[in-house]
């Protein structure tokens, strides 16, 4: 395996969730959404999504990665009707959200060559009531030559539509984008040389909340 990015991903020791700007040491970020108008900010959050993803996969995407989270409900316990305005309600609402990420799940492992990294870290610390009762895989699926609906899954994240996190790979360029909603994107290199190299054709894009730290990286990296 060539790629450091590649192997990244396919490790269990990669905790490859939000944020990940600030989970890891190689990472820019860039703002998306902009505008006075809800037309204006979504319309200008896909221009940027598409010319950051032009700048980093010319040839496409080689993976996409995202995280299946499991909850297990069968718990003893009390009547829990009483917590909620309308149980009906919530119980749909928890099945449609389970229906759509078992969807996305098979649907893309039917499609692409996958690997399954398994029973990987949640963002739940111990103490917390789901801690024992949550498990998170991260799924890789390769491209192999035919590609992805790449702007498809771009606007999916812009829009907050799928509970997959969904990232983009490149092999070629040793990065991920991660699209978090329509606010921004984190692009998360594997070495400082990568992430030098693409500072300043990322640069127009950054987040200005966070150009201090990208500068800091980016000068510990070499740059200048």
């Amino acid at each position: 395996m060539s790629s450091k990015i590649e192997a990244m991903i396919l490790s269990p020791d990669c905790q490859y969730y939000h944020p990940y700007f600030y989970s890891h040491p190689w990472a820019l970020r860039c703002e998306l959404g902009r505008g006075d108008t809800s037309e204006a900010y979504y319309a200008a959050a896909r221009q940027r999504a598409e010319a950051i993803y032009s700048i980093l996969f010319p040839h496409g995407a080689d993976a996409m990665i995202f995280n299946y989270w499991v909850y297990d409900w069968s718990d003893s316990g009390e009547a829990q009707a009483g917590e909620y305005a309308d149980p009906e309600e919530h119980v749909a609402y928890r099945v449609e959200k389970e229906a759509c990420s078992l969807r996305f799940l098979l649907s893309s492992m039917m499609k692409y060559r996958h690997v399954s990294v398994k029973k990987l870290k949640t963002c739940l610390e111990p103490d917390d009531p789901d801690f024992d009762d949550v498990r998170r895989d991260r799924i890789v699926c390769y491209a192999d030559g035919a590609g992805f609906d790449d702007k498809g899954l771009l606007w999916a994240q812009i829009e907050s539509e799928n509970n997959s996190e969904v990232s983009l790979v490149s092999f070629e360029n040793e990065c991920i984008l991660s699209v978090y909603d329509d606010r921004g994107c984190d692009v998360v290199f594997a070495d400082p040389e990568h992430m030098r190299a693409f500072y300043p054709l990322l640069r127009p894009y950054f987040l200005e909340y966070d150009l201090k730290e990208m500068a800091r990286r980016y000068a510990e990296a070499g740059g200048s």
